[in-house]
């Protein structure tokens, strides 16, 4: 096997002759180099890559060859921070070519992902020939890998959302490398969504969640139960404070996230102490503390305006069986979770840190302490998902009058997407009957497995909408052919992008420099609230090297006398909604009034 390995790298932004999907591919002559069973195979690469990413490589069953080892570390280097159930595909080609073919949600992600799988597969065959190979260039690639991963891949959440999206045929991009916004449907018809997210929460709503203080004063000032916060600059403040008001107390910082530093049910000064520390180290000098609020913690979360679901947190606890510890216990509990059937987006593991101790000895118990059987033992003060609380539906259960409340804060934030910390002894009660108090109002809400993401996509694009715009593919049709075509969806007053490898147009506006790519140009129409339709066109040469303009169109017009192999028309024909051939020059007038009407 040769030390170096030649191979042609691509990018596509839609299906190709290449794949069936939106793909970066790696062509290259497969080295000559027997294949290994993959339990040898296995057994030698574990102890050549490191352990975090061997735990994400699926060898496949027999004898493994070259390629099959490069597509399998260059999917597991893609899955390196959660799998991201991309397609994989690997072509054998004539004269011992093969391609490997990698979905991506970020191109530069995944293409970075495949030339390090292919470095890594020929590095070990190298050496599996007996080539001593230095690691060290590659060690470094992949430590950069892993932190463009992680920056231009979607996080667990969002992933939920994507799949959910896709399973309904809405289209997701990443609207620019980085950024964790993603593009949900296209043009008009699209929106921005970070996590559930979308760009129609305000920057005020946003900012006056996020403080808690301010959020506080808000809920009050709409005539809704909200907490006496106060702010407290040193322990001495807190100590004042809990003289005049008494136990218990709850000290958080102003402006924390996913419970870190929350400590509530305080009743004694060295608990007051303690929480006050942790809470400043959140936010030093930006402490928070208000009276304890008794009753169970809700979300209600609210999307586009209306209440969606609503769940009863309950903070991690686990149960005595007599014989084992608490420790055991908690580590029997970290076990189930793992093995949680379905996507348990929110599934933490349990950690027995200071935090976790500190409870327990407020109950008078020790980690290696053995609770009788049936005893409850609680691991955490806070209910918050992301410090392993668990969470009931209760949306069944929920009064009418604390549904109109959550929707009433959402609208008067400002935020499409809403989760409400609500704190009630009884959710079927109205918040007028009862002692209560929304807590909290989180402006990008989380929520705890696939089903939510459904329901959320469900919320963003009703039955009968799939976030997409009417899209033409002219194939041959030439610039004239193309204008003569917008100048017949514009007769309906309709917003009209229109390109081609030469020239872009949006509301007769030109857009690009020359140099521009077909799939940037087509892209960045896409990614423009104001385009209505787009209208591509393309040559049977630019469909052969570089695939389809995009995921599907709605109309795909060939125009007469047009040669297309049949390889392409039948990558048109799988990516078009419909394709009508031999189009003649003075019917595609005719053909777009008959779309637009």
């Amino acid at each position: 096997m040769t030390e170096v390995l030649q191979v042609r790298y691509a990018a596509f932004q839609g299906p190709s002759l290449a794949a069936s999907f939106a793909a970066v591919t790696a062509e290259f002559q497969e080295p000559v180099a027997p294949g290994m069973p993959a339990p040898q195979l296995a057994e030698k690469l574990s102890t050549f890559i490191p352990p975090a990413l061997m735990r994400r490589v699926l060898l496949p069953p027999g004898e493994v060859s070259f390629a099959q080892l490069a597509a399998a570390l260059a999917r597991g280097l893609q899955d390196l921070h959660g799998r991201q159930g991309l397609d994989l595909q690997i072509q054998r080609l004539d004269g011992g070519a093969c391609r490997i073919a990698l979905g991506y949600h970020d191109a530069q992600a995944s293409m970075m992902a495949l030339e390090v799988g292919l470095e890594l597969a020929t590095a070990f065959f190298n050496e599996a020939g007996g080539r001593r190979v230095d690691l060290q260039p590659i060690e470094a690639r992949m430590q950069k890998l892993a932190s463009v991963l992680m920056m231009h891949q979607p996080d667990s959440t969002t992933r939920a959302l994507i799949h959910a999206a896709r399973a309904r045929g809405i289209p997701v991009s990443a609207v620019s490398p980085g950024s964790r916004i993603w593009l949900y449907g296209q043009g008009r018809a699209g929106f921005h969504g970070f996590v559930a997210a979308s760009h129609q929460d305000s920057l005020t709503g946003f900012n006056l969640a996020r403080n808690k203080l301010l959020a506080t004063r808000l809920i009050v000032q709409l005539g809704f139960p909200g907490t006496r916060a106060v702010p407290v600059g040193s322990v001495a403040d807190a100590r004042a404070y809990a003289r005049e008001q008494g136990f218990p107390l709850v000290i958080k910082p102003n402006a924390g996230r996913q419970g870190e530093g929350v400590t509530a049910h305080i009743n004694t000064d060295d608990e007051l102490v303690a929480a006050f520390e942790s809470a400043n180290l959140v936010a030093p000098g930006n402490v928070l503390l208000e009276g304890h609020v008794a009753g169970d913690d809700h979300r209600l979360t609210v999307i586009g305006g209306q209440l969606i679901w609503a769940s009863c947190l309950s903070p991690p606890r686990v149960i005595g069986d007599g014989r084992r510890s608490i420790a055991e216990l908690i580590e029997a509990e970290n076990e189930q979770r793992r093995k949680s059937p379905g996507a348990d987006i929110a599934s933490v593991q349990l950690v027995l840190d200071a935090d976790m101790q500190d409870v327990l000895a407020k109950q008078g118990l020790r980690a290696d302490d053995r609770p009788a059987a049936g005893v409850t033992i609680s691991l955490r003060s806070t209910a918050n998902i992301s410090r392993g609380g668990t969470l009931v539906d209760c949306t069944a259960q929920l009064h009418p009058d604390n549904r109109d409340m959550a929707e009433a804060l959402a609208r008067c934030f400002h935020l499409d997407a809403a989760g409400i910390d609500f704190i009630t002894p009884d959710i079927s009660r109205s918040w007028r009957e009862v002692d209560c108090a929304v807590i909290e109002i989180n402006a990008t809400p989380g929520f705890s497995s696939a089903a939510r993401a459904v329901q959320i996509m469900q919320a963003r694009f009703p039955a009968g909408c799939d976030g997409r715009i009417r899209t033409v593919v002219l194939i041959g049709a030439g610039h004239g052919g193309l204008e003569q075509a917008a100048q017949a969806l514009q007769a309906d007053g309709a917003c009209v992008g229109m390109t081609d490898s030469r020239r872009t147009l949006l509301g007769g506006q030109q857009r690009f420099a020359a140099s521009a790519t077909l799939a940037e140009r087509v892209r960045g129409l896409l990614l423009d609230v104001r385009c209505e339709v787009l209208l591509i066109g393309i040559t049977p040469a630019e469909l052969e090297t570089g695939g389809f303009p995009l995921d599907r169109c709605s109309l795909a017009l060939v125009s007469a006398g047009t040669p297309l192999s049949a390889a392409l028309l039948k990558l048109v024909e799988a990516c078009s909604t419909r394709v009508i051939n031999d189009v003649q020059a003075d019917d595609l007038k005719r053909k777009m009034l008959d779309m637009s009407a």
